[in-house]
């Protein structure tokens, strides 16, 4: 029903969708449900369609609540029983935090106006957001085996030429050793990397102690040699 005068209201109340003209009187628009701005019916077009895209976004965060919640609960069960992972409570309250902020960019969100009378589904809302739940759990699984498990991170977002060539130079030599019948220092026991250390370090004492008893004697035999002394009756008479 549309009217715009004093006599008009009451048939704009009895409707069942009162609608006053532009520039109608107050008594009309009091008594109406939807008021025109403008001239013409065009208007009602435009607010049909923004009322379709407003429900549209409620119905977009409903889905994103419900696979959001699905999301952390499933992804979070799975990486605390296949890593035995464990969650700190401020953790917990940041990822809350950051998933309300996200929430705040539905009411700019880019939807398309249902071309027939809408309503609300619920069966199809909480279908979509199982499947939607249950694809980013598996999804963040997956992306943290992909980052814990797997140089793959390491080699895509590298800006090395040459990424891992210092462990292609370590396998090498682990392969060399192994061909040349030297244990690597990783398969020895614990009991004997003790030993191995305390002989090493009397070894390098050993070839210190001879190389200054070389460079002693080296150094006795060319001053000798240049005083023409005999060095064998020094030796017999004095220990180096």
């Amino acid at each position: 029903m549309t009217g715009e005068g004093v006599n008009d209201a009451p048939a704009l109340k009895k409707a069942d969708i009162g609608i006053p003209v532009a520039d109608s009187t107050d008594a009309a628009s009091s008594a109406a449900d939807l008021v025109l701005t403008e001239p013409g019916l065009s208007v009602i077009v435009g607010a049909v369609l923004t009322s379709r895209a407003i429900f549209q976004r409620m119905k977009n965060y409903t889905i994103y609540a419900v696979s959001i919640t699905i999301r952390i609960v499933l992804g979070f069960m799975l990486l605390a029983l296949i890593w035995v992972y464990d969650f700190p409570p401020f953790m917990v309250l940041i990822i809350a935090i950051l998933n309300d902020g996200t929430i705040m960019t539905i009411s700019q969100d880019c939807v398309k106006p249902s071309p027939t009378p809408d309503s609300w589904k619920l069966n199809e809302i909480f279908a979509a957001g199982i499947v939607i739940g249950t694809y980013l759990a598996l999804v963040t699984v997956l992306f943290y085996w992909l980052a814990d498990s797997t140089q793959f991170f390491e080699t895509a977002f590298t800006s090395k030429k040459d990424y891992g060539k210092e462990d292609r130079e370590a396998k090498w030599v682990l392969s060399q050793r192994t061909l040349q019948g030297v244990v690597s220092p990783e398969f020895e026991p614990k009991s004997r990397r003790p030993c191995m250390i305390a002989e090493q370090a009397m070894r390098r004492a050993e070839i210190t102690r001879l190389s200054e008893l070389h460079t002693l004697r080296g150094h006795v035999e060319s001053v000798s040699k240049l005083k023409d002394l005999d060095i064998n009756k020094i030796q017999g008479a004095h220990t180096v």
